[in-house]
């Protein structure tokens, strides 16, 4: 086995990951490696459909996300600041899992101390999409310097003090979400086995990244959140919206795993989406850097893998549907229903204009 997850030594836990399979190849580690990030910035809101208020309730979250990563864990981890992060967090606070209603603030950035921005108040939502962007880096920092046949001197070197910088964080991370955390290694490790098997079926290969991704959304199964009372999950609320949520929503368990279940859902075909994505804008780099890839191993119609995107986007939205959205409603279906979808267009060729580089590291 390729295994050993996670042991717990009283309020410590150390993580354990997995170390794919080498291949004998000279670049890239290919997209079974690059989950370990699972911050490819595709999970962004389509910009020119919302209104300048969402946008700057989006943005306001990004920064949150940002300053919960600098105030929990330091400063050199905000390095690893992404779009996935921030929807985390709003799809957490939509969901009314902070047991208050979003608040807002203004603040100086360190970035450009002259201009006002705004940021989401502190909430368990905002602190735990920092503890999942801390923990899903530095396991990918750790990969990554293990793998020293994929990393040239200069890379690795970074790499190598940029993981021990960050290793605190990472395993403080783990220790406040440690159900997340062993569910992440064990799909990693999963994943380990699939690429050591070369299997060639990208269905099989985006289950592991879909299962933790699943994980991840999971908020009713993450200690700390607002979840259970009462009253319903969102008993703490007091506003018409959330009333009217918690009739539906009662003290039934039942109603509760209706949440859970379609929080799963989503995150799963989430998952799903973005490593198939990434399969396909990866391709041509790992065919040259000889890297694991399903779609090198197996030829698919671009037909059928749109076929296979189009279906995963129609399942969350469905999942969505389901969702008791009290805040931010508009923002995330704008995520889902266009951000998403244009994020398939751009990777299939669709849309020729656009470039994954300047969407991934578009500054809000």
């Amino acid at each position: 086995m390729l295994i050993q997850i996670v042991y717990q030594s009283g309020a410590r836990i150390v993580l354990q990951c997995p170390r794919a399979t080498r291949f004998k190849r000279t670049g890239s580690p290919g997209v079974g490696r690059d989950i370990l990030f699972i911050m490819f910035g595709y999970i962004a809101p389509l910009k020119s459909e919302l209104k300048v208020r969402e946008f700057e309730v989006y943005s306001a979250y990004y920064c949150a996300v940002c300053r919960a990563v600098g105030r929990r864990y330091g400063e050199l981890p905000r390095l690893m600041l992404s779009y996935d992060a921030a929807f985390v967090a709003l799809l957490g606070a939509a969901l009314g899992v902070d047991g208050q209603e979003p608040a807002f603030r203004t603040f100086r950035c360190f970035n450009n101390p002259q201009r006002k921005r705004n940021e989401a108040v502190p909430s368990p939502s905002i602190d735990y999409a920092a503890d999942v962007l801390v923990l899903l880096g530095h396991l990918g920092l750790k990969d990554r310097k293990e793998d020293g046949d994929a990393e040239g001197f200069l890379k690795k070197c970074a790499v190598g003090c940029g993981e021990a910088f960050i290793r605190g964080a990472g395993r403080r991370a783990a220790a406040r979400i440690p159900d997340q955390a062993l569910e992440v290694c064990s799909c990693l490790a999963a994943q380990a086995e699939l690429e050591a098997a070369k299997a060639p079926e990208i269905d099989r290969a985006a289950d592991p990244t879909g299962r933790f991704m699943a994980s991840l959304l999971d908020y009713p199964s993450v200690p700390g959140l607002v979840h259970t009372s009462d009253a319903g999950m969102f008993a703490c609320l007091e506003t018409p919206e959330a009333t009217k949520t918690s009739e539906i929503f009662n003290t039934e368990a039942a109603s509760i795993q209706k949440t859970s279940e379609a929080l799963r859902k989503l995150g799963y075909h989430l998952g799903r989406f973005i490593y198939i994505i990434d399969a396909v804008c990866d391709l041509e780099q790992d065919r040259k850097m000889r890297a694991y890839n399903p779609l090198l191993l197996q030829e698919i119609p671009t037909e059928s893998l749109e076929a296979s995107l189009f279906l995963d986007l129609a399942q969350m939205g469905e999942s969505v549907a389901k969702l008791p959205l009290i805040y931010h409603k508009n923002i995330i279906e704008n995520v889902v229903y266009l951000g998403l979808n244009a994020v398939k267009d751009e990777a299939l060729g669709r849309n020729p204009g656009a470039s994954r580089g300047k969407r991934r590291y578009l500054r809000p």
